[in-house]
């Protein structure tokens, strides 16, 4: 498992950097609503060809959080256990399933999926 920057739009110098707003889930698709810091923006993040989620709550997450880098927080997870137990390693379509981590003040997000989209 290698932990990566996921270079966004949104800026995030730390794991508690921006707020999750909302969140809705389709079948196919999560999108969730994140506040930036020191910004008025609302950024919208749609995750399409949705195969998996986790929101995690308050201190909990900190056994997720232990493994990636202190500085940022959005992350992309390569050879990552979790699409591996989701079946995922195989290409769908020639696309890559991806795993995201979406680190916000009171929750961490874990995404499966194969795109992500931002709008502000």
């Amino acid at each position: 498992m290698d932990v990566h920057v996921w270079e966004t739009p949104i800026r995030a110098d730390w794991h508690k950097s921006n707020t999750l707003v909302d969140f809705t889930y389709t079948p196919d698709v999560l999108e969730i609503v994140i506040q930036e810091e020191g910004t008025p923006a609302k950024w919208h993040i749609a995750f399409k060809h949705l195969a998996g989620f986790k929101i995690i709550v308050g201190d909990n997450a900190h056994w997720s959080l232990e493994p990636l880098p202190p500085d940022g927080g959005f992350f992309r997870i390569v050879e990552s256990p979790w699409l591996a137990a989701l079946g995922l390693t195989e290409t769908n379509d020639h696309l890559s399933a991806q795993h995201f981590v979406v680190c916000c003040k009171r929750e961490l997000i874990e995404v499966a999926a194969y795109d992500a989209v931002f709008t502000c």
